[in-house]
C-alpha cells in the first residue's frame, strides 16, 4: 500500500516515499527500492525502512527517501519513470519475489 507518491504523481528529488508492507516484504526490517527513468535506467536505489516491528504478517509502515538527478536524462519520454519496491528476498529464489512498480513523472 502506497501512501506516497501517488501513481502518475510528479517527484523532484529528493523523494519521500511511504507507504505500508506486510511484514513479509522486509528482511531486517528493509526492502530495496529502485527509481528507473523511461528506458529503465536506474537512476536511483535506496531502501525502505520499516517504522515498527516487521515480524508479523499485518501491513508494516515503511519510509524510503531517493535522491536523483534528470541531467542525463533525454528524450521523447524522459519525464516519465518508475518506481519500483522490492520485496527483499535473501534466498535468491525466484519463487519469492515480488516488486511493486509505480508510475511517476520526473522533475
Amino acid at each position: 500500500r502506497l501512501t506516497s507518491p501517488l501513481p502518475g504523481a510528479p517527484i523532484s528529488s529528493p523523494v519521500t516515499i511511504t507507504g505500508e508492507a506486510r511484514g513479509n516484504w522486509y528482511f531486517e526490517a528493509s526492502f530495496p527500492v529502485v527509481l528507473a527513468d523511461w528506458d529503465g535506467k536506474i537512476i536511483a536505489q535506496g531502501i525502505a525502512t520499516a517504522q515498527s516491528d516487521w515480524m508479523t504478517a499485518d501491513f508494516v509502515s515503511f519510509v524510503a527517501t531517493l535522491t536523483f538527478d534528470t541531467a542525463g536524462i533525454s528524450g521523447q519520454y524522459s519525464d516519465r519513470g518508475t518506481l519500483i519496491l522490492k520485496k527483499d528476498n535473501p534466498s535468491g529464489l525466484p519463487e519469492y519475489d515480488d516488486a511493486l512498480e509505480i508510475p511517476v513523472h520526473l522533475k
